[in-house]
């Protein structure tokens, strides 16, 4: 895939959620952070809005060397590592604050993976989880247009993720030892206000992603034009949020 593309994607991704996004900032006092981690950073678009509001350099990590290599091309401001979260443990790091964006959903054991997490955060650390989808919730209007979330979950499923993480997200928290305050991030509708060549580009990404044809693009594109042209196409599509602490003594 290409890095252009990818980061393009991302930037599209990230403008939807982020009302949710600087909500959560806001109430989790990242302004007064000095020492945070966006675990599973990808390619930084996330790190590098991180290191804007709080002022201070990010560390993001990530285990594809690919999205390393675009974060430091692109968003230089912060340091970015090939790593995971049992490479910083084994260094002793802890933080202030770690970020979570659309990583829980590629866990293969998200539970235990929570639990290291919790292990990285300082006394009286934050955990903040931007965004876990439940693609199970989602709607998509008029009724034609209603097995695209069949192409998101087949392809999230098919490259080992669990796309209806959204549901599960409170109980994990609270089973990895947080006491968490879980939200629903965002309801999206249809992007209206994305440009049509940045739109196609968008599915054409998806496209390269879950491996469907060239004539399944051309049907969804279709279909969405002709029902935005009628003002009939409507997307509701349950996202997740979390602003988690750790209990006491776990």
């Amino acid at each position: 895939m290409d890095a252009g593309r990818t980061i393009e994607h991302y930037k599209l991704q990230a403008g939807w959620l982020a009302p949710s996004r600087h909500y959560l900032y806001r109430r989790s006092g990242l302004a007064h952070c000095r020492r945070i981690l966006d675990l599973g950073c990808g390619c930084g678009v996330i790190s590098d809005e991180l290191r804007r509001v709080s002022g201070q350099p990010v560390l993001g990590i990530d285990r594809d060397p690919e999205m390393v290599t675009a974060a430091r091309e692109h968003f230089a401001g912060n340091e970015y590592m090939l790593a995971d979260e049992r490479a910083l443990a084994r260094k002793g790091m802890r933080f202030d604050m770690i970020v979570l964006s659309f990583v829980l959903m590629w866990q293969k054991r998200p539970l235990p993976f929570l639990r290291r997490v919790r292990k990285l955060l300082a006394p009286n650390g934050t955990l903040l989880v931007l965004a876990e989808p439940d693609y199970g919730g989602r709607i998509d209007y008029p009724e034609p247009l209603d097995f695209l979330k069949d192409i998101f979950s087949g392809h999230i499923l098919q490259a080992g993720g669990d796309p209806f993480i959204g549901r599960r997200l409170a109980v994990l928290l609270r089973r990895a030892g947080f006491k968490a305050e879980v939200e629903l991030a965002s309801c999206l509708g249809f992007p209206a206000g994305v440009p049509a060549p940045a739109w196609e580009r968008e599915w054409e990404f998806w496209q390269e992603l879950a491996g469907f044809s060239d004539a399944t693009l051309k049907r969804i594109l279709r279909l969405e034009k002709s029902a935005a042209a009628r003002g009939e196409r409507l997307v509701l599509f349950p996202v997740f949020c979390a602003l988690a602490r750790p209990l006491p003594g776990r």
